[in-house]
């Protein structure tokens, strides 16, 4: 069986205007966290509970490790994005539909990698300070993750 011939899912506005809003985000964080890094304490927090207070603590070389899991998780979302033949859909893909479903799951990940650069630089640049991220952090994260899902098919919806 002969593989179906998948149209080019373009960039649109939103996807570069995202991404560059991405590298800047991930840029900035590792320079802030180069430029403070000589004034940081020997112990810092690496692990957060559920209601945002701190439970563990480590040297401040473990300030990096958000920085790097921001970028991983970035570069990881980019390579998915580019190979929609990877992604799961809940419909079978037609020629008539293929470019609907894909433009919006496109838009999905577009949107989660923009969720998850900010939550990672967000927390790289909290830990700095030394205090609890609050019981607000989770609820935050959890809400703005499925606002990432939920608010480009709500979009996809309106275009057809």
């Amino acid at each position: 069986m002969e593989k179906q011939k998948l149209p080019e899912i373009t960039n649109t506005k939103y996807h570069k205007i995202v991404k560059l809003l991405c590298i800047g985000v991930q840029i900035g964080t590792i320079l802030y966290l180069l430029y403070i890094w000589n004034g940081l304490p020997d112990m810092i927090p690496t692990h957060y509970n559920g209601a945002g207070e701190i439970d563990g603590y480590g040297g401040r070389w473990t300030i990096w490790i958000s920085p790097v899991f921001m970028v991983l998780m970035y570069q990881f979302l980019s390579l998915i994005e580019r190979h929609p033949r990877w992604w799961n859909t809940a419909v079978t893909i037609t020629k008539e539909n293929c470019e609907r479903v894909y433009g919006t799951l496109k838009n999905i990940i577009v949107s989660f990698k923009f969720v998850i650069t900010v939550i990672f630089a967000y927390m790289s640049i909290w830990t700095t300070t030394g205090l609890n991220l609050g019981k607000w952090f989770l609820p935050a994260v959890l809400i703005l993750s499925l606002a990432s899902i939920i608010v480009p098919n709500i979009f996809s919806k309106k275009n057809f």
